[in-house]
């Protein structure tokens, strides 16, 4: 096949802060990136980070998407690639919701190629809330505690839908606008994720919300497979035909194109599979790769917030509230989004590199630098001697917030499960013998606690994890992260025809563009002889554990756990 006709896999992730496109060929190569970011390319919607902040409050424009979404395709048109394209999936921020008028499904359903959908959907105010609430909002407290007091327990919500109610979901969200917005709230017809948002533009009309994103609604029994019906009832009867009674995997069509992206910017008309969560569809996107590998997928995300993700075989709630998973109801179980029998355990830590900058400022001083931190974090073990918790904002996991450092001591008065005493210190001890400090202490810290908490939900060995995100690339961090969960590790990295280039990719828009080839293109056609073009994303082992320090975490980590929720 000549490889200037060869087909492309299109593969969206809307963000807080950016609409990113990846594009693929059949040997999962990177053809080209597109990406739109909100503040630059529209000033006129004022926004800052791609959102509006007002105290709890937090929204983005619709419109703002809706336009973002003709201009990636219009870039995506002056490529030259567009005909090519025979697939499209993606994934978008998780939580938002969008609420449609009637005249906005209408609109979508006879769109115009002449007119930008922003000026259709604009002139048709199709949307009844125009500033969707999205993941950063935390201003439904109330709404929260009705839910799990509908469900009987925040344990009986958990069993239900993977999570006790969170200020964020799309449930409490939806609860609210009901409540405080009833002249918008009369007017909708449907409401959408923000993912599945997005696959309805494509399609140009309403599309199913997919099982992994609503699982981080607080209203979806993933046991079941569905809507729960009282959850849902317990905001409005009319809840779940709003959602859509369907739910579909994130890996079924939805339906075709809409000839105004092929009249418009030259697109074929292709089939568009179902939208998922950011997170999922980067999941995903890893799993593809370790199968390459041969490891089982962990994925740990290093940035503003640290996030963990890993593959759970069974679901691990029930109605044994006795049971190790029940005692720890902290973090969120999903349903995987391409297979029905799996799920996927998701652990949010609030202090990542924000509480790792400050200890680094605060220790090493405001002109140090990251190699700096790296260089006095690389020293042995604190633990068990010496443990470290720093929680500047109040921490998910666990729920806390403060600095706080425990040494072991004789006359400590505090005793660990190992018999081992404590005592709570203002500062780390320094002397000829001992070289403890603060970016050790971090790091070990926030490790130790994602191993305890993989623990809770996880039954089965990590044989490998996967780092991405702007820290992914610290080596104290990395060598940090093989000796406390004794695996090796692997960084993200993209692969050229004569290097590899370690990287933090697109992973949910390239976990997008992977699940079209994947539905659409089973066994491509790999009878070329010529170098595909583009790089191809690959997992590079960075480093190994230390046998030697992985043993002494393995004995720190129930004084670890006992300190942490002393």
């Amino acid at each position: 096949m000549n490889d200037n006709c060869a087909p492309l896999y299109l593969g969206l992730d809307l963000s807080t802060q950016q609409l990113k496109g990846v594009v693929i060929n059949s040997q999962r190569h990177v053809v080209c990136e597109i990406g739109i970011v909100f503040d630059d390319e529209f000033p006129e919607f004022q926004t800052t980070n791609g959102r509006y902040v007002d105290g709890d409050i937090v929204t983005a424009p619709v419109l703002m998407w809706v336009a973002a979404v003709d201009l990636l395709m219009g870039r995506l048109a002056a490529t030259g690639l567009a005909s090519r394209v025979r697939g499209i999936s993606g994934a978008a921020q998780q939580h938002g919701s969008v609420y449609w008028r009637r005249q906005g499904v209408d609109a979508i359903r006879q769109l115009d190629p002449e007119v930008s959908l922003r000026q259709q959907l604009g002139n048709s105010s199709a949307f009844a809330v125009v500033n969707s609430p999205i993941w950063e909002d935390s201003s439904t407290s109330k709404q929260c505690e009705e839910l799990e007091q509908c469900a009987g327990s925040a344990s009986e919500l958990a069993r239900i839908t993977g999570s006790t109610a969170f200020e964020r979901f799309t449930g409490p969200q939806i609860a609210k606008v009901r409540a405080t917005q009833p002249q918008a709230w009369h007017q909708v017809s449907r409401i959408s994720l923000v993912s599945s948002f997005v696959a309805s533009l494509l399609v140009g009309d309403v599309v199913p919300i997919d099982c992994s994103d609503a699982s981080g609604t607080n209203l979806y029994d993933i046991q079941a497979g569905k809507w729960s019906q009282k959850l849902c009832d317990s905001i409005d009867p009319q809840l779940v035909q709003y959602l859509g009674p369907k739910v579909t995997l994130a890996n079924e069509i939805v339906g075709q194109l809409s000839p105004y992206f092929a009249q418009r910017y030259g697109v074929a008309s292709c089939p568009v599979v179902a939208f998922t969560g950011d997170n999922p569809s980067a999941f995903a996107g890893f799993e593809s790769m370790f199968a390459v590998s041969g490891h089982s997928a962990a994925v740990i995300s290093l940035g503003t917030s640290d996030t963990v993700l890993f593959p759970l075989e069974k679901y691990p709630y029930s109605l044994d509230t006795r049971s190790v998973a029940m005692q720890h109801l902290d973090g969120h179980v999903l349903q995987h989004p391409t297979d029905p029998g799996r799920y996927i355990a998701m652990l949010c830590y609030k202090n990542g590199s924000l509480a790792r900058d400050w200890v680094r400022q605060r220790s090493l001083g405001a002109g140090s630098t990251w190699t700096d931190f790296s260089n006095a974090a690389d020293i042995v073990p604190m633990a068990p001697m010496a443990f470290g918790f720093y929680y500047l904002s109040t921490e998910i996991l666990p729920r806390a917030k403060g600095v706080y450092r425990f040494e072991q001591h004789t006359d400590g008065s505090i005793v660990g499960p190992s018999g081992s005493t404590y005592r709570q210190v203002d500062r780390f001890s320094s002397d000829s013998t001992v070289c403890w400090n603060d970016a050790r202490a971090i790091i070990e810290s926030q490790i130790m606690s994602m191993c305890v908490d993989y623990a809770h939900k996880g039954s089965h060995a990590m044989t490998g994890v996967a780092i991405t995100g702007g820290a992914s690339s610290n080596p104290a961090l990395q060598q940090a992260i093989a000796d406390i969960l004794g695996v090796p590790v692997f960084a993200t990295a993209e692969q050229a025809t004569a290097s590899v280039e370690i990287k933090a990719p697109a992973m949910p828009a390239y976990g997008g563009a992977v699940r079209a080839l994947e539905r659409l293109d089973p066994v491509p056609d790999t009878s070329s002889t010529l170098e595909p073009p583009g790089s191809k994303y690959i997992l590079q082992a960075v480093c190994s554990p230390n046998s030697d320090r992985h043993g002494v975490y393995a004995q720190a980590l129930a004084d670890f756990e006992f300190l942490r929720e002393f």
